[in-house]
């Protein structure tokens, strides 16, 4: 174990937390851009723990979460090994309220590891899979999903049998409802750690743009469960609650629309339903109903996460399905 650990300008000494900043890029003013960072070094040795969000500009609630494990939960000197936050990766989505970055129009979740000499998007992914990912041993990745929806966490689909059965345990210990992925995407940060052997979650916390209690108050008691699941932290884990939970662990899909229209909800986040019922429906101006989406699957409705007007085109995602 080093005595110091630094990331950026956050220079920590064994027994100590630090913040300072990360230089991720330069901006059009010629001046450096860069995104906030703390580090919590432990007094004994331990694996490294990054706590992160902010790769979609909307989802805030990570920094809350960030500010009171650095100010009020950590305490370094009953710390084994050192916790990294990084609140926001995406200053410039962030500063515009968008879930992209504006510079390019690319989500930056879907370009990991990055490259250099790319868009932007890309050459940030590259520095923070440089400064913060391949530095950690263990990865918590905050997201947040538009209400309605249930809190859940999801666990991807790369790595090994090991890291993901490590992973899982950490989703669980961590509170919510756990859910594994069933998706095409690639490029994700999450993806990127579990395959290089890093165990990965993706909480999903209630709300974009908003600041949620439920969502403050369960995400940190839900990162202090997983150091002490490490054995970072010493005590018991803790119960966390959260309206709609699961005890089963099961797989998502995504259910998108093939028409569009304004959507009306058929069903509740917490729902069971079987497979062919109607999840939502649709209409035009006028009433007339354009699309019924229903379940594929047996399963739970676990989020309508619809990233604009209550309104959907032609493959948006209108509801997830843990099945």
């Amino acid at each position: 174990m080093t005595e110091t650990f630094q990331v950026g300008t956050a220079c920590a000494a064994q027994g100590n937390v630090e913040t300072g900043v990360l230089p991720i890029a330069i901006g059009m003013d010629a001046r450096e851009v860069t995104i906030p960072v703390a580090v919590a070094h432990g007094i004994e040795p331990g694996p490294v723990l990054l706590v992160e969000g902010g790769l979609h500009g909307i989802e805030i609630a990570t920094i809350e979460i960030c500010r009171k494990l650095i100010q009020e939960k950590l305490v370094p000197s009953r710390l084994k090994g050192t916790v990294i936050v990084a609140p926001q990766l995406n200053p410039w989505a962030y500063m515009s309220s968008i879930r992209f970055t504006p510079q390019d129009c690319q989500d930056m979740n879907r370009v990991f590891p990055g490259t250099g000499g790319s868009t932007l998007s890309y050459q940030v992914a590259r520095v923070v899979t440089r400064e913060l990912l391949d530095r950690a041993d263990y990865v918590i990745d905050c997201h947040s999903c538009n209400p309605p929806s249930l809190h859940f966490t999801i666990v991807g689909e790369e790595g090994t049998p090991d890291v993901r059965a490590k992973s899982i345990e950490m989703a669980q210990a961590f509170g919510y409802p756990v859910v594994n992925a069933n998706t095409a995407y690639v490029g994700t940060l999450s993806g990127y750690c579990l395959a290089q052997g890093k165990p990965t979650i993706t909480p999903e916390f209630v709300f974009s743009r908003r600041l949620d209690p439920v969502s403050i108050e369960t995400g940190v008691a839900g990162v202090m469960n997983v150091l002490k699941l490490l054995g970072m932290m010493p005590g018991n884990i803790e119960e966390v609650e959260v309206p709609g939970a699961f005890d089963e662990i099961m797989t998502y899909v995504s259910v998108g629309a093939t028409r569009g229209g304004l959507c009306f909800f058929s069903r509740q986040c917490g729902d069971r339903v079987r497979k062919g019922d109607q999840l939502a429906v649709l209409r035009d101006f006028w009433g007339n109903e354009m699309e019924s989406i229903v379940a594929p699957h047996d399963g739970i409705v676990i989020a309508y996460p619809l990233q604009g007007n209550q309104a959907a085109g032609t493959g948006d995602k209108i509801a997830y399905i843990a099945y």
